[in-house]
């Protein structure tokens, strides 16, 4: 058999995903359990990999590789022609789908979870150059493995992810970079790379619309985790993670494109705005725009300006919010405009009476219709 040797140059993505504090679990599991998790974070790693980043035919120009051994999953996908900011996005959506599957997909006969915690995942994305090392197969030359120091920086950054505070998913600067026109929102965190850089500029994703969920009806896994989520958005004070939110809305945003009957749809999108409506204190930019959202369709711009332009002070690279605001702005330039004053006193009435009125007293809610009516008061 001939042996390797090194072909060409290509930008790759590369992904690192490991088991969160699998020490701890694995002094308080026991050998058997502790393996029993191992084995089936491993599989639930390459069965989504492989969904998400599927191999291609021409391996000569391509090459996808999808693994997980003991506490720690792969991907490595290379491509000569390749969108790199559809692929960390790609990357992004299947990390999360990882994370919702090990906390939401598997439940054990009577419908509780086996330990009181289940596994979670820090993860590492970047995209980089990397050496392609070729074999021959059937008397061709195919992309055999990858080499070089932007694996083991992706490696690096996967090991700053557990200094993170949202969803452990953190991006090296260069898989950020071309993520500035997708739905995804990013919060920036320094930290120490050992071996490389005392100080570096990582990116953690703090939220984000992902509707591309590769969800399978005939999966079990996805079956409890479409079930535990929708129980999860009827009683959202029970998400006790940042992540779940973003995740929730993704996976019902999910849903609706994929049904066609308008009863499931309507459905979907009630627990969505239930759990946009939640709390007056959230502060999650995606259950923010999911706010303005419902306000755009219901014509109510004032009201839906007034949350972007809190998303677009806080999240300036969220540039969907951004676009959003421009055509609230154009609608609302093209309606007959009111006292600024008023506009914001009245619309703040009527998001109280329509989805916080636990708080307001019976005087209250009477003064507010009034205003909101227009109705002087007697």
């Amino acid at each position: 058999m001939p042996p390797k040797t090194v072909g060409q140059l290509a930008n790759a993505l590369l992904v690192f995903a490991d088991v969160v504090d699998s020490s701890k679990y694995s002094a308080v599991l026991g050998f058997q359990e502790y393996a029993d998790r191992l084995l089936r974070y491993q599989e639930t790693f390459k069965e989504l990999g492989r969904r998400y980043f599927r191999d291609v035919e021409d391996k000569a120009l391509a090459r996808s590789f999808v693994d997980a051994r003991g506490d720690e999953g792969i991907v490595f996908f290379v491509a000569s022609q390749s969108n790199q900011a559809e692929l960390v996005l790609r990357a992004v959506e299947f990390l999360y789908h990882l994370k919702g599957v090990l906390r939401f997909g598997a439940e054990s006969g009577d419908g509780e979870p086996r330990a009181p915690r289940r596994l979670g995942i820090g993860a590492g994305i970047h995209i980089g150059l990397v050496a392609c090392t070729l074999d021959i197969e059937d008397t061709h030359s195919v992309i055999a493995g990858l080499e070089g120091f932007a694996i083991n920086y992706a490696k690096r950054v996967e090991s700053c992810s557990r200094e993170g505070r949202h969803s452990r998913i953190l991006l090296s600067s260069d898989a950020a970079r071309v993520l500035q026109f997708e739905p995804v929102i990013l919060s920036s965190i320094r930290a120490g790379m050992k071996g490389i850089d005392d100080d570096v500029q990582l990116y953690e994703v703090q939220s984000g619309l992902f509707d591309r969920l590769e969800l399978r009806s005939n999966d079990p896994a996805d079956e409890h985790m479409i079930r535990n989520v929708c129980d999860l958005a009827d009683a959202p004070g029970r998400i006790d993670e940042p992540w779940v939110k973003a995740f929730t809305v993704s996976l019902l945003e999910r849903l609706c494109t994929l049904t066609h009957i308008q009863e499931e749809k309507a459905r979907y999108r009630d627990l969505q705005h239930k759990l946009a409506w939640h709390s007056t204190n959230e502060d999650d930019p995606i259950l923010l725009f999911l706010r303005s959202r419902q306000y755009r369709d219901h014509g109510a711009h004032t009201q839906e300006i007034r949350y972007l332009k809190h998303i677009v002070d806080n999240h300036p690279g969220f540039v969907h919010a951004r676009l959003a605001m421009i055509k609230a702005c154009w609608a609302l330039a093209k309606s007959k405009a009111e006292r600024s004053e008023l506009v914001y006193a009245r619309d703040m009435a009527q998001e109280f009476l329509e989805h916080f009125s636990g708080f307001l007293t019976g005087s209250e809610k009477r003064e507010f219709s009034r205003f909101i009516s227009g109705k002087p008061r007697r």
